[in-house]
C-alpha cells in the first residue's frame, strides 16, 4: 500500500531540487521543425537576391510581349521558394504548357510552365483574335503548341540576358508537353527554386512559373548575391529599351488653347445642336498643351471632316526658364 508523504518530506524534496532548475527551463530554446526529407539548400539572402534578378526579368520581358502579342501585357513576380520537385508537379494544372528547358553549360534541366488561361490568349492574339476568347478545358493541340513555343523563346531570351549578371548561361527549350508529369526534368526529391510570376495578356490572367534546381543556385556561389548589387545602379541595354518602349505606351493629354470671349446672355440660351461662334480667326496660332505643360504652338485646321491643330513650333525650356521656340 502506497504511503502518503509526510509536510517534513515534502519540503526535503523541494528544499534538494535546484533554484535556477525553473530559469534554466524558461531560457531554453523554442523549438524548430525541421524538414530532413527537403532541407533548405538555398539562402534567405540568395532568395532575395533571386527575388530582385527574377523582378528585372520580368520588367524588361513585358515590354518585349507587349510589342509581340499587340495588346497590354502585364508580367509581375509574385514570389521565390524551395521545394522538392515532387511538389513543384503537383501544384501545376494538368493539362498545362510545360517545357523542360536547358541550362547550359550545366547538365542539367530546368523547368518553365504557362497557365492554360493565358497561353490560349496568347494563341488567340497571335492569330488575329481578341484574346477573350476563354480558354477551352483541353490540351493544346500541336499546331497551338508551336505557336506558344515563340513566346517561351522570347522569355528565356530574356531570361538568359537576365542572368548574365549573374553568370554566363543560356536557357533553351529541350523538350515540351501537356501532362508535367510525362516529361522527366528532375528527381522526385530533388530541391528546386520555383520562381512564379503574375502573367496578364489583355483581359486574361495566369500564372508563370519557372524551376531552376538548386543546383544551378549552388554552383553561381557569391556571384549571386554581389551581382544584384552592381547591376542594381547600372541600366542596362535591355532595360533602357523597355524604359523607352513603356513611355511610348503611356496615354497623354493633349489640348489646344482658344481665349476668346462670350456673353453671359449666349451661354445661357445656349441649346444642343446650336453653334457657338468664337469670332477667332483661323489663322490664330494656338497653344498645344501636354498636360499642363505647353510644348507646342499650332493653327486650327480640319482633318478627315474634324476640328484639328496643325503643329508648326515646338517650345523648349533651356537654362533660366526662358522658353525658345523651334521650327516644325
Amino acid at each position: 500500500m502506497s504511503r502518503v508523504l509526510t509536510q517534513e518530506e515534502i519540503d526535503a524534496l523541494l528544499a534538494s531540487t535546484p533554484a535556477d532548475a525553473g530559469a534554466r527551463a524558461d531560457r531554453s530554446a523554442p523549438v524548430i521543425t525541421y524538414n530532413f526529407r527537403h532541407p533548405d539548400r538555398v539562402s534567405k539572402d540568395q532568395i532575395r537576391s533571386l527575388h530582385f534578378l527574377h523582378d528585372r526579368f520580368a520588367r524588361n520581358a513585358t515590354a518585349s510581349l507587349s510589342a509581340y502579342l499587340r495588346t497590354t501585357t502585364e508580367l509581375s513576380i509574385v514570389s521565390v521558394e524551395q521545394f522538392a520537385y515532387s511538389e513543384f508537379l503537383l501544384a501545376l494544372p494538368d493539362p498545362t504548357a510545360f517545357y523542360a528547358v536547358s541550362v547550359a553549360p550545366f547538365d542539367t534541366l530546368s523547368a518553365l510552365e504557362l497557365n492554360p488561361g493565358v497561353a490560349f490568349a496568347m494563341i488567340d492574339r497571335i492569330l488575329g483574335g481578341s484574346g477573350e476568347s476563354g480558354a477551352p478545358q483541353r490540351a493544346l493541340t500541336e499546331i497551338e503548341q508551336n505557336v506558344v513555343d515563340a513566346v517561351v523563346r522570347l522569355l528565356l531570351e530574356h531570361l538568359t540576358e537576365t542572368w548574365k549578371t549573374v553568370t554566363d548561361i543560356r536557357f533553351q527549350i529541350h523538350a515540351r508537353e501537356t501532362r508535367p508529369q510525362m516529361l522527366p526534368v528532375a528527381s522526385w526529391n530533388e530541391v528546386v527554386l520555383v520562381v512564379t510570376f503574375d502573367l496578364k495578356v489583355g483581359e486574361a490572367r495566369g500564372l508563370l512559373n519557372i524551376c531552376i534546381p538548386a543546383s544551378i543556385i549552388e554552383a553561381s556561389g557569391t556571384s549571386l548575391g554581389q551581382s544584384w548589387q552592381h547591376s542594381k545602379r547600372d541600366r542596362t541595354g535591355v532595360e533602357e529599351q523597355w524604359l523607352n518602349e513603356s513611355l511610348g505606351l503611356i496615354p497623354l493629354i493633349v489640348s489646344a488653347d482658344l481665349q476668346t470671349s462670350v456673353r453671359t446672355r449666349d451661354l445661357v440660351n445656349l441649346k444642343p445642336g446650336q453653334v457657338l461662334s468664337l469670332g477667332v480667326p483661323s489663322e490664330i496660332d494656338v497653344n498645344v498643351r501636354v498636360g499642363d505643360i505647353v510644348k507646342f504652338r499650332g493653327r486650327l485646321a480640319t482633318t478627315a471632316g474634324r476640328a484639328a491643330v496643325l503643329v508648326n513650333h515646338k517650345i523648349s525650356t533651356v537654362a533660366g526658364g526662358r522658353r525658345e521656340g523651334q521650327g516644325r
